[in-house]
């Protein structure tokens, strides 16, 4: 016997894999919905991989001849399952009819630290970990990277990268049943648009404002193309309003913790798409307000290993708060 091996309890109906070996010639088996029981090693049999495949092969038929009923919406999510009253069955649900493959892990300060990948197949799901409620609020943020593939001619679905940072007040109100599983959970959608922040249009509202500025008597196209011998280069800048009416248009049902997290979330996105096209500079336009934006932008520009400095920007300039930083 191996971790992993998946085996039969000879004097009960339940099956489980093996997920630890114990003193005492106890074994470790997680069974249904995350439950981990110590056995007697001779209490337990193997499950041959003939058997496997022939069950498979069943499961597959008795699928063809009967219609799935799916109780949830089709997408990609990440849930939370209760194992008990403090620890969580952490899994993946593909409840698409195209296959995914995914990689897991949390962000720890500015690492990575993977803890899971693999390859969930269309209506299908995977455990990828498990979580403990009394450690709340020393919770790292969840990353989740996909990409979406379908045998033949389709439309191409660009790969995904959403990362999750929970807070009380959203985490457990996110109550759902989990598709596929059909049980009572945290449910987050991960191929969700929460945020829409295009980088074409961000691109075409930059050439727009070079255009306005170009000296009248030279034509827009020469004004992109020509930089005089003697002056510096104008640095490539994105600019970013994060005033929730630009996020969305139902602001008016959010609370202040929901419109916030939303804010962050296209903060987070606007400043990932900048480092990865290679702009010199970006600028929030957060507002003034009570300050709270603010400062959680500039503590997280602080940490950031492809930040150089920020800075707020003249007040005049915009007619509003803003934070400027200068990317690495």
């Amino acid at each position: 016997m191996n971790i992993g091996d998946r085996v039969r309890l000879l004097h009960y109906t339940q099956e489980g894999i093996i997920t630890n070996f114990l003193p005492d010639n106890l074994v470790e088996i997680e069974i249904e919905d995350g439950f981990k029981i110590p056995v007697l090693k001779q209490e337990v049999v193997l499950i041959a991989k003939e058997e496997k495949i022939v069950f498979r092969e069943r499961r597959k038929e008795e699928q063809v001849s009967a219609t799935p009923v799916v109780s949830a919406e089709t997408g990609f999510f990440l849930a939370f399952l209760p194992i008990n009253d403090k620890q969580l069955s952490v899994y993946l649900i593909n409840n698409t009819d195209i296959d995914i493959l995914f990689n897991f892990g949390e962000v720890r300060d500015t690492n990575y630290y993977g803890l899971a990948a693999g390859h969930l197949t269309k209506r299908s799901s995977q455990k990828v970990t498990e979580a403990n409620l009394d450690k709340f609020d020393k919770w790292s943020p969840l990353l989740v990277q996909a990409i979406f593939f379908k045998a033949g001619f389709t439309s191409l679905k660009e790969p995904l990268i959403r990362k999750f940072t929970f807070s009380a007040a959203t985490f457990f109100k996110s109550k759902g049943k989990a598709p596929l599983l059909d049980k009572e959970c945290h449910l987050f959608q991960i191929d969700q648009k929460i945020i829409s922040v295009n980088p074409e249009q961000i691109k075409e509202s930059i050439a727009e404002r070079q255009t306005a500025t170009a000296p009248a008597n030279v034509s827009a196209p020469a004004a992109k193309n020509i930089v005089p011998a003697g002056l510096p280069k104008q640095p490539r800048r994105m600019e970013i309003d994060l005033h929730i009416e630009h996020l969305t248009k139902d602001y008016g049902k959010m609370n202040a913790a929901q419109m916030l997290e939303l804010q962050l979330k296209a903060f987070e996105t606007a400043l990932d798409r900048a480092i990865l096209e290679a702009y010199d500079e970006i600028v929030f336009i957060h507002g003034v307000g009570n300050g709270i934006l603010r400062n959680q932008i500039h503590r997280r520009l602080s940490k950031h290993p492809n930040i150089a400095y920020y800075k707020d920007v003249r007040k005049e300039k915009f007619g509003y708060g803003a934070t400027q930083a200068k990317i690495k």
